[in-house]
């Protein structure tokens, strides 16, 4: 895992490793979580950051949620229109479909929304890739990084960043759903299992589920079992988010 994620930086640039992404799970505050977001996307070759914790639709009159990342200065007043997010491309496909995206000015001048691209570009907005993850409650988050430089011609050298910026989201938005909303009581918080948490428990310290059904004396697939009760209780998509809003509330 972590040499995949080196592979993604490139250029020079620091090397994105899963601590980086740990560390962005587990995020004590806003600022903390901002700062290690854009470091992140530095790491894999990306200035600029963004995203936003969504509730419901985005309409005319905008939506309800919080933004986050390092916009350039200037750029939240001269793009700050809700009717121009309704146009844009990017952020129509990221709402209406399940793939990522990914963007650069042909992605606009087909849209007929070629001015929307020239008023972002001097800002750093050229080209880039957006990402979206679904969360209970009508709750949406997405989050795209952007650059001068156009992205890699080849299929793998994208594919590799389209999936690196997929691993940050899935661990930025248990920080952004635990920063930015109401935190679990330990009411709320699901009622696991003992064998749930030794699962998860040792799953936090990096033991694979084959490592795991050694230490605890139990097979594999009942490890695995466990993990996905244990996911569908805490309604997450892995095994990390698992652990992180496991160690976020407390729990161990």
């Amino acid at each position: 895992m972590r040499n995949k994620l080196a592979d993604l930086a490139g250029m020079g640039k620091p090397e994105m490793n899963y601590q980086q992404l740990i560390d962005v799970g587990l995020s004590e505050d806003f600022a903390s979580f901002e700062r290690r977001l854009v470091a992140t996307a530095d790491a894999m070759g990306f200035p600029i950051i963004s995203g936003a914790l969504m509730r419901g639709q985005l309409t005319a009159s905008g939506v309800e949620g919080r933004s986050f990342g390092n916009t350039p200065e200037g750029h939240s007043e001269a793009y700050s229109d809700a009717a121009k997010a309704i146009r844009d491309p990017v952020l129509d496909r990221l709402l209406n479909h399940a793939l990522p995206v990914v963007y650069d000015q042909g992605t606009y001048v087909a849209a007929s929304a070629g001015e929307l691209w020239e008023a972002q570009a001097p800002y750093g907005y050229k080209t880039g890739i957006g990402v979206k993850l679904h969360l209970p409650g009508d709750k949406t988050f997405v989050l795209g990084v952007d650059r001068d430089e156009a992205l890699p011609s080849s299929g793998e050298g994208l594919t590799q960043l389209i999936g690196g910026l997929q691993l940050l989201a899935s661990h930025a938005m248990v920080a952004a759903d635990r920063l930015l909303t109401l935190k679990l009581t330990s009411r709320e918080f699901p009622r696991l299992t003992k064998r749930e948490l030794d699962v998860l428990s040792w799953t936090a310290q990096g033991k694979t589920a084959w490592e795991a059904s050694v230490i605890l004396g139990m097979s594999e697939k009942t490890v695995n079992f466990h993990l996905g009760n244990a996911m569908r209780k805490l309604e997450v998509t892995s095994k990390h988010q698992a652990v992180l809003k496991c160690v976020a509330a407390g729990v161990f």
